[in-house]
């Protein structure tokens, strides 16, 4: 009899052959131990380099425990994450990305708390994510970041108000959601016309989430607060229109479907207001920080301004253009001393730590290169 799938590990991957291999070589040590109960199942979307190779040796070796799909051309992110979550099978559903791994034991945990949990009435699953960046000068790994509440036990109920109204930490991980699959499926299925509606978002995997609860307010999500994936930061640059599409542009898009959909309620309607009204000086800080750290790319000054007004509310595209063309006009280091003076006041004799963590984070960034959306 074949036996009923606990867990499906889902992977949309694009030009990432390397890092891809070394999380499945991290994850499928741990996988075999649960042949028949876990799944990988991996979306290639399109890749130009030799990730089908780097798979195939994999199904080679784990026949019995990946799914392979392989799109003849480039869907999109969003796309991508809806194919590979259509491929799985499990009662509950984990999406890492593809240049993630996970803690040694960290299978063996979130199989046996799937076991032992009401798997009609948990909705989601959010485990802990620990963020690094090698120090090139060193070779070590230094910790920029963790969702890890020290304050909490091991697991704990999470309030739905930082489901859906307000993100908890580092909510657009992808790699810390495990969704009920049933439920899931339910959501992909019946609300087709307004996430067809949402491509392009770049962050499906949130919307499909809140979706989740407000169709479903039976649903209850539980935490297992223990870092179970570690995240490399990638050293790439930061442009100014890359940040005004991810973090004003596609933010408010998803703001503004949640408002609109036909299960939102008043409930968690102002937090998402509050949340959409807080976009603008969100970007207008990114924008400071980029000229302090004296890594404020962009592609054109004209272009940047034409973007604003083609994208954003007349007032905001106003105040994004007075910024953008302000901040010329100011030394970088005025900038670094007002940001070390808040992070005095803010953290008072942590704030070494911080600058430290920061100062590093942007110089690797700047040696890099402009990250392409996949």
């Amino acid at each position: 009899m074949e036996r009923k799938i606990l867990l499906s590990i889902v992977i949309p991957t694009y030009n990432r052959a390397r890092s891809l291999e070394n999380l499945l070589n991290n994850v499928l040590l741990q996988a075999k131990e649960f042949e028949g109960l876990v799944e990988l199942c991996i979306s290639n979307n399109g890749s130009t380099d030799n990730t089908h190779e780097a798979v195939t040796n994999f199904i080679e070796r784990y026949p019995n425990l990946i799914k392979y799909n392989e799109n003849k051309e480039n869907l999109g992110v969003d796309r991508n994450i809806l194919k590979v979550m259509e491929m799985s099978q499990g009662d509950f559903i984990w999406g890492l990305g593809d240049d993630d791994s996970i803690a040694d034991n960290g299978l063996v945990q979130v199989v046996n708390l799937i076991k032992r949990i009401d798997k009609k009435n948990i909705g989601l699953i959010v485990v802990r994510t620990e963020s690094y960046f090698i120090d090139k000068n060193t070779g070590q790994r230094v910790v920029c970041g963790s969702t890890l509440d020290k304050n909490k036990p091991e697991i704990f109920g999470i309030d739905k108000e930082d489901i859906i109204g307000i993100p908890f930490p580092n909510a657009g991980f992808f790699s810390l959601l495990i969704f009920n699959g049933e439920v899931l499926k339910k959501i992909i299925k019946e609300e087709g016309e307004t996430i067809e509606k949402a491509i392009g978002i770049l962050y499906m995997h949130i919307l499909l989430r809140s979706f989740m609860f407000l169709k479903y307010p039976y649903l209850s999500a539980i935490a297992l607060n223990k870092s179970m994936v570690f995240q490399e930061l990638p050293s790439y640059k930061f442009f100014v229109e890359d940040k005004f599409i991810v973090e004003y542009k596609v933010q408010k898009k998803l703001n503004n479907l949640l408002l609109s959909y036909r299960h939102m309620n008043d409930i968690y309607t102002p937090s998402i207001v509050k949340r959409n009204n807080r976009l603008r000086w969100g970007l207008v800080i990114n924008m400071v920080m980029m000229r302090a750290f004296k890594n404020f790319n962009y592609l054109s000054y004209s272009g940047c301004i034409k973007l604003f007004f083609q994208q954003a509310t007349f007032i905001d595209a106003l105040l994004f253009s007075f910024v953008f063309s302000i901040l010329f006009l100011i030394p970088p280091i005025i900038l670094i001393s007002l940001y070390k003076v808040l992070l005095m006041v803010r953290h008072g004799k942590g704030w070494r730590a911080r600058w430290f963590l920061a100062s590093n984070f942007i110089f690797i960034t700047n040696k890099g290169t402009r990250r392409q959306t996949d």
